[in-house]
């Protein structure tokens, strides 16, 4: 009876060891398969945040962004009259087509300029009402090419009149136009076909890309006029990224002229600047300030892309002569 009970304890521990240790099994494939789902878990929700959160840029998934996309509407504050009439002073009193202008006596609580220059063109007058009426209902901008005035009205009551010589409607000419060919510096191969082709273009070069020191070489090379495609911020911004060189708003004016100076050791030799982008940098006054003077020491001009309405680039370029 005692060797039978021994045995019988024998193949009873036999069978608890096993279930212990099938337990065991059991418990660590449970909390593999935990601990793998949990990880996947965590990983759906970091993916979900960053989507939310930092949105993947334009840059990202297309590569170096040329321009701004054309099809983003840009949201514009309201203006105030006095934003309005600060626009107004920019492209119309000291704007393009401005040569100066006189203070004429107010009439009736209407204010009167005597504006020396030629009538602003169609398309720029129409750009200029378009980008008004975006800002703010209330204001009004009424042209008579016949008169030689242009009417500014805010709330429907004139406050505004400039007044340009009429001039004889004289036969037209076959006009002239300057053809740039922006964002060469990518690769050489485009630049090496521009050059051939039996018409004068002047190239744009953007600063730190990688070809734009053998683009500068070849254009030199062939005796040709190039310039320096200066990165700005865009309204857009950070969605669109201009680069990583761009010119930024919050800048500090020696930042501002250090990257300044980058472009031109950059594409060596340029005879101008315009503008990659710039949609927001060239509506700040005394950004275009810093960027112009430091430009105006090196001798180089500079023509602004008109990315937006309100660029106060020609109206500042015209006060420091």
């Amino acid at each position: 009876m005692t060797a039978k009970k021994r045995q019988t304890t024998k193949k009873n521990g036999r069978k608890s060891s096993k279930k212990k240790q099938l337990s065991q099994n059991m418990r660590i494939l449970m909390a593999s398969i935990f601990l793998f789902g949990f990880v996947i878990i965590c990983l759906f929700i970091l993916v979900r945040l960053q989507t939310v959160f930092l949105p993947v840029s334009a840059s990202n998934q297309q590569g170096l962004i040329y321009e701004e996309p054309i099809d983003v509407i840009h949201e514009l504050k309201p203006y105030s009259y006095a934003d309005v009439r600060a626009l107004i002073e920019n492209q119309l009193i000291n704007g393009p087509d401005s040569m100066g202008w006189r203070k004429l006596p107010d009439r009736n609580n209407v204010q009167v300029r005597q504006i020396y220059g030629d009538f602003p063109s169609v398309p720029f007058l129409a750009e200029l009402e378009s980008h008004l009426e975006q800002v703010n209902h209330l204001v009004q901008l009424k042209a008579s090419r016949s008169k030689g005035t242009i009417d500014l009205y805010w709330q429907g009551v004139l406050q505004l009149e400039l007044q340009y010589r009429v001039t004889a409607t004289v036969k037209s000419e076959r006009g002239k136009i300057a053809v740039i060919m922006d964002d060469i510096g990518m690769s050489l191969s485009p630049l090496k076909k521009l050059l051939q082709l039996d018409i004068i273009i002047t190239p744009s070069i953007l600063p730190g890309t990688g070809k734009a020191r053998s683009a500068t070489s070849l254009l030199q090379d062939d005796g040709r006029e190039y310039m320096i495609h200066m990165p700005m911020q865009p309204r857009s911004y950070p969605q669109t990224n201009p680069g990583t060189n761009a010119l930024l708003l919050g800048q500090s004016e020696a930042e501002t002229r250090r990257l300044i100076r980058s472009y031109i050791e950059g594409v060596p030799g340029a005879s101008g600047c315009n503008n990659h982008m710039g949609s927001r940098y060239t509506e700040e006054s005394k950004a275009m300030q810093i960027v112009l003077s430091e430009l105006k020491q090196y001798d180089l001009f500079f023509i602004d892309s008109r990315t937006i309405a309100g660029s106060v680039a020609f109206s500042e370029a015209r006060k420091m002569g």
